[in-house]
């Protein structure tokens, strides 16, 4: 995906102004593999005071359920601006390498759409996805609102990239993992994307949110 970042997170370039966007806050996602998720897991629950001190508001971790050292962070700021300095910083990278974050993390900044929703304890279902016109996309969205019920969608979210609106990520929330498969794996779900102008094969992957 071309706005996705496959790079180190020291590449990531800062911004110097702030866009309508940081009204609404914004969402920095990390998916990474790791050597061993509770070894991980005690060097991110020590950075803390970090986090707090880089601006981050509020966050959620998320593992694979089908490989427990596939994880997925949310990170939570009040800007753009604040978001990718954290992601750019020395003491981000160092951290990373002393949990055991394996390869390059992919890391992306996302912006909330109207009608989010979450229930904890579901299985989540994350799509990212890149679409050929955003208003397009979204009117057959939001048209599907009984086809997303009818597959066991309890909760749903809706992110635009904060440097590209065509750049979507989307969160599906499932009482359990055979319900999630089941709906991404359905012709209904592949022909509504077709009909959207979703561009290229979307990254789906399962997760349920880790216990602290």
């Amino acid at each position: 995906m071309r706005s996705l970042i496959l790079v180190s997170v020291l590449t990531l370039g800062l911004v110097s102004t702030t866009t309508a966007a940081d009204a609404r806050g914004v969402r920095m996602f990390v998916r990474h593999d790791v050597a061993e998720y509770a070894a991980w897991r005690k060097g991110y629950d020590s950075v803390a005071a970090m986090q707090r001190n880089g601006g981050v508001t509020a966050q959620a971790v998320y593992q694979s359920t089908d490989n427990p050292n596939d994880v997925t962070v949310t990170h939570d700021f009040k800007s753009l601006e604040k978001a990718k300095a954290f992601a750019g910083s020395a003491d981000l990278k160092a951290a990373m390498q002393r949990a055991g974050v394996k390869g390059a993390p992919r890391i992306w900044f996302a912006t909330p759409t109207a009608g989010s929703s979450g229930t904890p304890g579901h299985v989540r279902m994350f799509v990212h996805h890149e679409v050929a016109d955003y208003a397009a996309w979204r009117k057959v969205y939001d048209g599907r609102g009984a086809s997303l019920r009818r597959g066991g969608v309890t909760s749903q979210a809706v992110y635009q990239s904060a440097d590209d609106p065509n750049d979507v990520t989307v969160t599906h929330d499932f009482k359990t993992v055979e319900k999630a498969k089941e709906f991404a794996a359905s012709a209904e779900l592949k022909t509504a994307m077709q009909n959207a102008g979703v561009k290229g094969a979307p990254q789906i992957w399962f997760t349920t949110r880790a216990a602290k």
